[in-house]
């Protein structure tokens, strides 16, 4: 690849056609000046208009259909006339402060029937948890009726075992001749009677176990029927804060620190929930955005925490220094441009959104092979500058990248408009050595073959 030999400087080389010499009178000695190119950086700089934007907006709506009740009144209007003393466009609002309320009857109507019902849930639990607690005592009854039915069973069990070890002894006395049968009989009757004793005894402590079982399950139900009663009530209790929540809809209050710009509603309106007519719009101004739309070409220069000069004509305060706090990092398809945004402070409020700003961003690009503006001139929209080549000059089309006004970066060069690129690398010590020599003999006639 061909390195680039130092470049004639065009603003004092002369014209782009060769001069006419009188063919007697030899032609006067011109200057020519040659530069190398260096590797420099570049500050660049650039201009763009910009304008003001509220840091956010936010159109308020109604949430619910109703009647405008009343439109707030605006504390800084006390000294007004009685018609403007509400909230209006240009009023100052503080977050959570009244705008509008609205009147939906039906809705107030509804909020009294769900309490209702929260205090007929809250009864019925009550009611629920006395039942729970009667089923407990039942419970206990029936345990208690077990122990005392096997109590007479032991009794039964006793009576049983006697009387029928006497029978058995009264039976052995009979068969050795000791008594006669009468006796025997008698002993006979009271063991059997002992005997339907017991099973008796055993049928109470079956049907006392069977009534435990019954209260357990009574108990049972009636915890289930305390959980739903409960349950119940949390229904009617969220039914109560949704509509509660419908009702706090009818406050339409400022959804954060800033100033009223548009104002839709008026006393009396109806209002629909359809989300098509904002009743207020609220533009937060402290801080406000400045939003700038840089050039394809220029966007990579932008970085996040940049340093922007801002200038507001129209805000008479001079220029002040702002960071560019975002970027869309995308470019708008249409203009190509990339949206930059500063945040600016406007605590007095003297920037106004919409208000136009010019800005100057400043940026330090990377070094790069550079030369002096007037080493570059235009011939058909074409940048073009002139090596020196064995002690004369020749015309080459060059490919610029950014310059600050007293030098240009470039990034190559080709002797013809349809050739291929060769890159600038500079020159070695023996090149710049052996053009100092070959420029020694360039003669002021040479001058006229420049273009």
């Amino acid at each position: 690849m061909r390195k680039l030999l130092p470049i004639v400087l065009a603003g004092l080389a002369g014209c782009s056609r060769p001069v006419p010499m009188p063919a007697v009178v030899a032609p006067p000695a011109v200057a020519v000046g040659v530069v190398k190119p260096e590797m420099r950086s570049v500050k660049r700089v650039v201009e763009l208009p910009g304008a003001v934007k509220a840091f956010e907006e936010t159109v308020l709506y109604a949430k619910i259909a109703g009647h405008v009740r009343s439109i707030a009144a605006d504390p800084q209007k006390i000294g007004h006339s009685p018609h403007d003393r509400t909230v209006d466009i240009g009023s100052r609002v503080r977050k959570d402060q009244l705008l509008v309320e609205l009147a939906v009857p039906e809705l107030q109507e509804e909020y009294k029937q769900k309490e209702a019902t929260v205090r007929q849930g809250d009864a019925e639990v009550v009611q629920a948890k006395k039942s729970l607690a009667a089923a407990g005592a039942g419970v206990t009854a029936a345990k208690a009726f077990v122990t005392e039915t096997k109590a007479g069973l032991a009794r039964a069990q006793a009576l049983y075992d006697f009387w029928q070890s006497e029978e058995a002894k009264f039976a052995k006395l009979v068969k050795g001749g000791v008594i006669d049968t009468q006796g025997q009989g008698a002993t006979a009757n009271q063991f059997k009677a002992a005997e339907a004793g017991k099973a008796e005894a055993v049928a109470k402590v079956a049907s006392a176990e069977a009534a435990v079982a019954k209260a357990d399950a009574d108990a049972a139900k009636a915890a289930a029927d305390v959980t739903a009663a409960e349950a119940k009530l949390d229904v009617a209790k969220a039914d109560v804060r949704r509509v509660d929540a419908l009702r706090n809809h009818l406050l339409i209050k400022a959804p954060f620190d800033g100033i009223l710009t548009r104002r839709a509603a008026n006393t009396g309106d109806l209002v629909s929930a359809d989300g098509k007519k904002g009743l207020f719009a609220v533009a937060r101004i402290d801080p406000v955005r400045v939003a700038i739309h840089v050039p394809e070409a220029d966007a990579g220069l932008v970085t996040e925490g940049q340093t922007v000069q801002l200038a507001l004509p129209a805000a008479a305060g001079g220029s002040v220094a702002g960071k560019v706090a975002r970027t869309s990092w995308s470019l708008e398809p249409g203009s190509r441009t990339l949206r930059v945004e500063v945040d600016l402070p406007n605590a007095e409020a003297k920037v106004r959104p919409g208000m136009y700003v010019h800005s100057l961003l400043a940026a330090e690009l990377p070094a790069a092979w550079s030369v002096p503006v007037a080493a570059i001139v235009k011939m058909n929209d074409d940048p073009v500058g002139y090596l020196v080549e064995n002690g004369k000059a020749v015309r080459v089309f060059v490919s610029l990248a950014s310059g600050d006004g007293q030098i240009t970066q470039v990034r190559g060069y080709r002797k013809s408009a349809t050739g291929p690129w060769a890159a600038i690398d500079g020159l070695t010590p023996e090149e710049e050595e052996r053009a100092r020599t070959e420029l020694a003999r360039v003669e002021a006639y040479e001058i006229g073959r420049l273009g």
